[in-house]
Order: C-alpha cells, then structure tokens, then sequence
C-alpha cells in the first residue's frame, strides 16, 4: 500500500480495501466529499490508455497528485491499477483553465471506473463531454468488436496495403464496386437534395477465397478519412445487446465503415428482428456505409436481401474467368516475394496462362496457394531458387488441386486419404483479419 502522506494518498489506500470496485470508487467519493465539498464530481467508466492520452493531449501540467501510480501486468501491458493525477484544462483561448483530477480506482483491467472532480460543475461537465467523444473513437483508425469495441493497431497496419488495383474482378463489377463505395462520399450532397438519407449498404457474396476480405479492405482504403468498425462475431455477449452496441457506436462516430462479415452466420432467428430494426434505423444510421459478407448466400434472410434500403448493392464475387486467372497468376508472380526468387529461364507469362488454362474452378486463394506450396514443396528439399523445377511442381499442384476439387464433391471419395501417387498438397487456414 502507499506510503501515507496526504489526504489523497489516505484515500487510495483506503479504496484499496474495498471488496469490489464499485466500492472503492464509493470509497474515494466519500473522501473527495468530506475534505473538498465545494468540488462536483463524476463517475464514469473509460479505457485507461486512452484516459491518459486524452490528458496526455488535450490538458497541460498532467501529473500525479499522490506519492506514486501503482501499475499491474494485462495482456503483456502495464495498465495504470491506481492512481490520482491533476491536469489544467482550458476549452478554448477565451476560457480561463479549470483544474480537473483524475481518480483511477483499483482494478487489473484496461476499462474500469473513474472519477472527474473539478471546483466548477460547468467545466467538469464540458470536460467530461469531450472526453467521451475522445474514448469513443479507436486510438488508430479500426476497431474490432469481439464481446466489446477495441481498437485494433494490428488491422490499422493492414489498412491501406490493398486497393482497387490489386483486385482482379470483371471491369464492369470493379466499376460498380468503386461508384458505390466512393459515391458514399463524393455523392453525399446528392442524397440530401433527391430527399433520401445519407447511408448506403454493400453486401458481398460469393464462395470462400473469392476476394470479399480483399474488396473490404479496398473500400476502406478509398475512405482513409472514415473510422472503420469491423464485426466478425457476437461472442461472450447476449446477441440482442451486442447488436444494439454495434449499431450505437457506428452512429456515435458517424461518417464511418461499419463491416460485418460472413453475416449469414452472425444473426440468429431469436434476433432477426432486433439486427433487421437497427439496419432499418429506427435510430439515425445517417452516415453509415455498411459493408457485409457473406460464403452462404442461400442462408441469408430474404429480408436483407430484397429490400434495397438495408443492402441497396448485392454483389457476386464469383469463380474467375480464364483471363481474370492469367492476371491474378501474373500478379502473384510480380511480387517481390517471388520475382526476385524466379530464375530468368522461367517463362511467368507461360507459366500464368498454363496454370489458368488448367485451374477451371479454382478461387483467387487456391490459385495463390498452387504457387506458395510448391514453393515450400521445393524448400523442404534445400531448393530455395525458384527455376524449372518449381515451374513444374506449381502446375503438379494445380493438378493436384484439381483432383481434391473433383473428389470433395463425392464425400466417399473425399474420405479416401491415400495419396495414389500423387504429390501431397497442403492447405492452411488463414484469418482474413490476423
């Protein structure tokens, strides 16, 4: 416990007795009342990282109030468990500053219960309001909902790396996509003149691998100026609740991405209503542009896909044709991964259309991983040049590929493992997201 020295520090150590965390804030109230009665205080619960930024930004002369901060272990992070800090905050040039202190009470996790204390209510108040429109927003641009919002510095770094021309889709389809996300924007005047309100829907179907990930992260790097919020599932939370949080926040920071993926999944029949409410907006979706995905067409309710105000653009990402395959194949190949790796007696554009004349049916994903495994094929080997060899063990694996394409059609066929000679082909599963 601390070292006592004045009131403050008295206070702290006696929250620390407290049995849970709503009674050591009630703990700190009562201390904050007893010796500065005239000061207004507030409770609120707020990220502590993002407190302090906010402290660390928008206040001057930030520090503690108490002989120490006492810090604990979470999540490979020290997350402040204590603490009393005093900052100077000043609204705007034409305001005198107002002190403003910060009580954090005793709790190992990174969200947990504050309380603001100022000698003018006003101030706390206004203060307290630009706060939480602070915390509400991700540290970066993304946040990811899994249970609760968090910011995600992990899909911050891969925001940017795709654009439009990395994707390999029908010139009329890419045109489509590309009016549609970027007209959310660029259009927004005209939705206010013809009368209707500025929230448009995008609903992405197609198999597995096709490139639904790759169109999203597209879209959210033609809007950089847009928060992106993405939804991959409703875990440890009741589904009713977490849709009307997701929906919530989408609206609090309004213009942004809100992007649900593989949706045919996430929305129980318990709670069609509830999810079909908020995507309606009874509450102002105003400034929403909603992006979902979905591997299961067939699935998805009738009522989100016949009604253009929920998705007003369905779009089918489907196999590729032969010479959207050739171009993928060539874009794969110029990569720095692989190019500087390739011996100049391999013919890429050769290659391109041999594996693209053969690979009928086969996704972007599979065409991708025809080339990384026969790579890998070949590094087992201590084969680390990608030459004629290589060349014919990417075309070995399209036929390999082919015939597990072939048989996974036939279940029985499928449950037979020998590998009849055939060289052994590897899938790994990635996360779109990780």
């Amino acid at each position: 416990m601390l070292t006592s020295s004045s009131w403050r520090d008295d206070a702290l150590n006696d929250a620390l007795l407290g049995e849970s965390e709503s009674e050591s804030a009630d703990r700190l109230l009562r201390a904050i009342r007893q010796h500065t009665p005239q000061a207004a205080t507030l409770v609120m619960e707020a990220n502590r990282h993002q407190l302090h930024m906010f402290f660390a930004t928008h206040t001057t002369d930030y520090v503690p109030l108490t002989q120490g901060t006492q810090l604990c272990h979470e999540r490979d992070a020290l997350v402040p468990y204590l603490g009393w800090y005093g900052a100077q905050w000043q609204p705007d040039p034409d305001t005198p500053p107002q002190m403003i202190e910060l009580v954090l009470t005793p709790t190992g996790n990174p969200d947990g219960l504050v309380i603001l204390s100022a000698l003018a209510a006003a101030a706390l108040h206004a203060f307290a309001a630009a706060l939480q429109v602070f915390v509400i927003r991700p540290q970066g641009r993304t946040l990811r909902y899994s249970a609760n919002w968090k910011s995600a510095p992990d899909m911050d770094a891969e925001l940017g790396k795709v654009t439009w021309d990395d994707l390999v889709l029908p010139p009329a389809m890419l045109a489509g996509l590309r009016e549609a996300v970027e007209g959310f924007v660029t259009q927004r005047a005209a939705f206010g003149a013809l009368g209707f309100a500025w929230r448009r829907g995008i609903l992405l179907v197609g198999p597995p691998g096709t490139g639904k990930t790759m169109v999203c992260k597209a879209a959210a790097a033609a809007l950089p100026d847009l928060p992106f919020l993405y939804v991959r599932d409703f875990r440890e939370y009741r589904e009713r609740e977490a849709i009307r949080t997701i929906f919530d926040r989408a609206r609090k920071l309004a213009p942004c991405i809100l992007s649900f993926e593989d949706i045919d999944g996430l929305v129980g029949n318990e709670y069609r209503t509830v999810f079909l409410n908020e995507l309606d907006g009874f509450e102002n979706n105003e400034g929403l542009l909603i992006i979902a995905s979905s591997n299961h067409p067939e699935r998805i309710d009738e009522a989100l896909l016949k009604r253009p105000s929920r998705f007003d653009r369905v779009f089918h990402l489907g196999i590729p044709k032969i010479t959207e395959r050739r171009e993928f194949c060539l874009r794969v190949l110029r990569r720095p991964s692989f190019a500087e790796r390739i011996a100049p007696t391999v013919d890429t554009a050769a290659l391109a259309q041999q594996v693209a004349q053969k690979s009928d049916g086969f996704t972007p994903a599979y065409l991708k991983e025809v080339f990384l495994a026969a790579a890998l094929h070949l590094a087992q080997q201590g084969i680390t040049t990608l030459d004629e060899r290589w060349a014919a063990a990417v075309l070995a694996q399209v036929n390999e590929l082919r015939n597990y394409l072939r048989r996974s059609r036939d279940p029985e066929a499928l449950a037979d493992m020998s590998n009849r000679g055939e060289m052994p082909m590897g899938f790994r599963h990635h996360e779109p997201w990780e």
